[in-house]
């Protein structure tokens, strides 16, 4: 089967669903769900994901050079896809989606309660290509809800944890669900 260049990523599935909270300049709270995740270093940990040069995302990140991870569960699956949704950049994205946020312990951008767990970074570097930028930041805080662990691992049969497959489609444990 051949496969067009520009469609390898759906090879690449599926992928982590996080939502990365930032803030403005005015410190309006800003939520947007990311796929294109991955650590980079353990030590220092290091966390990167791209996002278009478009979104409120890079814009507030490239202004603060703080955000928060935000680990997504299958709770979570509604609102997180309605964050995906454009909204203009002085709307607090957290409140119009009904997701609790409360203040983070090393960063300003606010951490999402609803998360099993939160990563705070701050801005490490910035790599743009033609239509996107890859952002990673230093982990400088990790927060977490008790069992989110198992074994030293992600406990995916208690948290439940998004998977973006493509599109409206993702994958919670062994079943696919559409937005």
């Amino acid at each position: 089967m051949d496969i067009p260049l520009e469609k390898y990523y759906r090879l690449v599935a599926p992928r982590p669903t996080i939502l990365v909270s930032s803030i403005d300049e005015k410190e309006t709270p800003n939520a947007a769900p990311m796929s294109y995740v991955m650590p980079i270093e353990t030590s220092p940990p290091v966390l990167a994901f791209s996002t278009s040069y478009s979104s409120d995302t890079y814009k507030n990140i490239s202004d603060t050079e703080e955000f928060v991870v935000n680990i997504t569960t299958e709770e979570m699956l509604d609102q997180v896809y309605a964050c995906g949704k454009s909204l203009p950049r002085s709307e607090n994205e957290l409140e119009k989606v009904g997701l609790e946020s409360e203040p983070s312990e090393k960063v300003k951008p606010p951490r999402i309660v609803d998360s099993p767990a939160n990563i705070e970074c701050k801005l490490e570097w910035m790599k743009k290509e033609d239509s996107c930028v890859v952002i990673a930041g230093r982990v400088v805080n990790v927060n977490a809800d008790d069992g989110v662990l198992k074994d030293n691992k992600l406990n995916v049969e208690e948290v439940k944890p998004l998977l973006h497959l493509s599109g409206r489609s993702f994958v919670i444990g062994d079943r696919r669900t559409e937005v």
